[in-house]
């Protein structure tokens, strides 16, 4: 069993410290955080790079698929600015992977070579208001057949981007059964379809990163969009599986960036603080923080490469990809938290990027996904329990 990068990761991780180190500089993302501003012009540099095309194949425009190295530049750029990283996988693992795995050829060839450019953003729309990601087998939002095309009418809530994305992968029940599980089906759906409004969701954290509520009324989406053509109508729930690996991924990465980003601030500013006649790091109890600190960080890590890559090797990862998530949110709350802490008074001022730690760890299990609904979603996986969503 190796835990080696390869070279070539290697080499990736290396470039983009460089480039979060040049091109977002605290006081920049400071200033874009303050002012809740989209990093449209850093997306466009990081998609110059050729990093949008790390979930696809070079005979669509990508670099090859490399759901590992997808991770590790959410990973390193979400150590000083996680908006810029979910950003980064809207294009390259909700839209790329997604549409990689299960779009039809028509598809994979409209689609993934914007995605590979970075000139296109996906979102996903699963959870409904009222029901959440816990209550994905009771879609409410419908979709029906008329003539070559579907009418969907309902809401999504929670979306990601919802103000950006040019597509949503939205989950519509396509046909009545007595199996909620059925006659489900996925759409990729154009945001800028008449009868499509979007409502901002507030948030603490994430400043520039939108979140909002999608409504369709009388929405028109062509029978050739949906998800893998025509012939996965009401197979909705057997795709959800692989669209929920990407999307626990993304949650993964940018978690662990955000736990090694803080853990990093912390221990840089503990060897420079003097109290007593001596840097606080040598204080044990501050020791001891950055020691837990690094120690749930190195498992957390472990686990999201792990399930990246079985993703790489074409193998199911949703239980896997749920569980790094868990981990790694988690995680990332007690070390912006714990960064906080080794900060003092220091680490509530603006000025200083602890409380920005704090406010995006607390944003991260966004979407109607709480540690609760994946646990139990976790122990489904495990055959503990009747959970399946």
């Amino acid at each position: 069993m190796g835990f080696e990068l390869t070279d070539e990761q290697k080499d990736l991780k290396d470039m983009i410290r460089k480039f979060v180190s040049k091109e977002c500089p605290r006081d920049v993302v400071m200033g874009l955080d303050g002012r809740e501003e989209f990093p449209g012009g850093m997306i466009k540099k990081v998609a110059g790079m050729d990093l949008c095309g790390l979930a696809i194949d070079e005979e669509y425009g990508g670099v090859g698929r490399s759901i590992l190295g997808a991770v590790i530049v959410a990973e390193e750029i979400s150590t000083i600015y996680p908006v810029l990283a979910g950003a980064f996988v809207s294009p390259t693992l909700c839209g790329g992977k997604n549409i990689s795995d299960l779009g039809s050829n028509d598809q994979k060839k409209k689609y993934l070579p914007g995605l590979a450019r970075g000139s296109l953003f996906f979102t996903c729309g699963l959870s409904e208001p009222g029901t959440g990601f816990s209550g994905l087998s009771s879609i409410r939002t419908t979709a029906l057949r008329d003539g070559g095309k579907f009418i969907l009418n309902g809401a999504k809530t929670f979306v990601r981007l919802a103000d950006t994305a040019d597509y949503m992968l939205t989950l519509a029940r396509t046909e009545e059964s007595g199996d909620d599980k059925k006659g489900l089906s996925f759409f990729i759906v154009d945001m800028k379809t008449p009868g499509i409004s979007v409502n901002k969701i507030e948030k603490t954290g994430f400043n520039g990163f939108g979140l909002g509520e999608v409504t369709l009324f009388n929405v028109c989406v062509p029978e050739e969009d949906l998800l893998g053509g025509v012939e996965k109508i009401n197979l909705g729930w057997d795709q959800l599986a692989t669209v929920q690996e990407s999307d626990h991924l993304e949650v993964a990465a940018c978690s662990l960036g955000i736990a090694q980003g803080a853990y990093d601030y912390a221990a840089n500013y503990a060897g420079e603080r003097v109290q007593f006649g001596k840097a606080i790091v040598e204080f044990e109890a501050v020791r001891h923080m950055l020691v837990d600190m690094a120690m749930d960080i190195q498992s957390v890590r472990l686990l999201t490469y792990r399930a990246a890559w079985l993703a790489d090797q074409g193998r199911p990862c949703l239980l896997e990809a749920a569980m790094a998530r868990a981990h790694a949110s988690e995680t990332a709350k007690k070390a912006a938290l714990q960064c906080l802490q080794i900060f003092g008074g220091y680490g509530y001022a603006m000025e200083y990027d602890a409380q920005r730690y704090v406010r995006d760890s607390l944003t991260l299990m966004g979407g109607g996904v709480t540690l609760e609904v994946l646990k139990n979603s976790i122990g489904g996986l495990l055959g503990l329990n009747n959970a399946t969503a």
